[in-house]
C-alpha cells in the first residue's frame, strides 16, 4: 500500500504545484514515463527518487514522507475502520525506516568527514565510501569500490609500507589513527588523517575494517 500512495501523493503535490508530469520529470531529473508509473502505483520510489521528487516540489524529504504517513493513516481507517492500530503502526514504522535512512545519507554525504568499509588484509578492497570522497579527492566513490588496489595506488610511495605495516597489525576492535599522502584526481598531494577499527564476526574473524577520513589538508 505505501508505494501506491506513494504515487497518489506525488501527484496530489505535483497538481498543488501546477506541475505537468513533464515539469516535474524536467524539475526532478528524472523520466515522464516514470514519473506516470510511480502516479499509479507501477514503479516503487526508491531513496533517491524521494529525495528527487521532494526537492523539485520543494520540500524537505521528511515533508514529503510525512504526507505519505497521514496517507496512509487515512486509507487505513477508511479500508478498516474498526481495526486496532497493528497494522497501521507496521506500516508507518516502515515509513519511519525510510525516512531515518534518508536523514542518515543526508547528513554522511554533507558532513566533512569521509566514511569508509573495507575488506581485511590481504585485500583491503573498499566496499562502502561515503558520496562526498569526491568533493575531497575529485574522484567518484565507484573509483575506489571498482578497483582494489585503487585506494593504496594514489597513497605517497614513501607512506605506503608505514601504512601497510601498521595495518597488517590491526587488532580486533583496535582503534589505528594514522596520516598519508594521498594523490588527487587534480594531482595535488593531501595530507589525510585516518582513524579504523578492525571488526569481528561472531567466531571471531577479522570480518571488516571501519573508519572514516577526519581531516585533510595539503601536504
Amino acid at each position: 500500500m505505501y508505494k501506491s500512495l506513494f504515487g497518489v501523493v506525488i501527484k496530489k503535490v505535483r497538481l498543488e504545484h501546477g506541475f505537468t508530469q513533464e515539469k516535474l520529470a524536467s524539475q526532478s531529473g528524472l523520466e515522464r514515463t516514470f514519473i506516470s508509473m510511480l502516479e499509479r502505483g507501477i514503479k516503487q520510489p526508491s531513496l533517491k527518487t524521494i529525495s528527487s521528487l521532494a526537492k523539485a516540489v520543494g520540500l524537505k524529504n521528511s515533508e514529503l514522507l510525512h504526507l505519505v504517513e497521514h496517507e496512509i493513516h487515512l486509507e487505513n481507517r477508511k479500508l478498516n475502520p474498526n481495526a486496532d492500530a497493528t497494522e497501521d503502526q507496521r506500516r508507518l514504522d516502515m515509513l519511519d525506516a525510510e525516512r531515518e535512512k534518508l536523514r542518515i545519507d543526508e547528513i554522511v554525504n554533507t558532513m566533512p568527514i569521509i566514511f569508509f568499509a573495507r575488506t581485511p588484509m590481504p585485500e583491503y578492497a573498499a566496499t562502502f565510501v561515503s558520496k562526498n570522497i569526491r568533493q575531497l579527492f575529485g574522484y567518484d566513490r565507484e573509483n575506489f569500490m571498482a578497483n582494489n588496489g585503487f585506494w593504496h595506488s594514489h597513497i605517497h610511495e614513501h607512506d605506503l609500507p608505514k601504512v601497510l605495516d601498521r595495518l597488517q597489525k590491526l587488532s580486533v576492535n583496535e582503534v589505528l589513527n594514522h596520516d598519508y599522502r594521498f594523490l588527487t584526481d587534480s594531482g595535488e598531494w593531501l595530507r589525510v588523517r585516518e582513524e579504523l577499527k578492525l571488526i569481528a564476526n561472531e567466531s571471531g574473524t577479522p570480518k571488516e575494517v571501519i573508519g572514516s577520513i577526519v581531516s585533510a589538508s595539503l601536504a
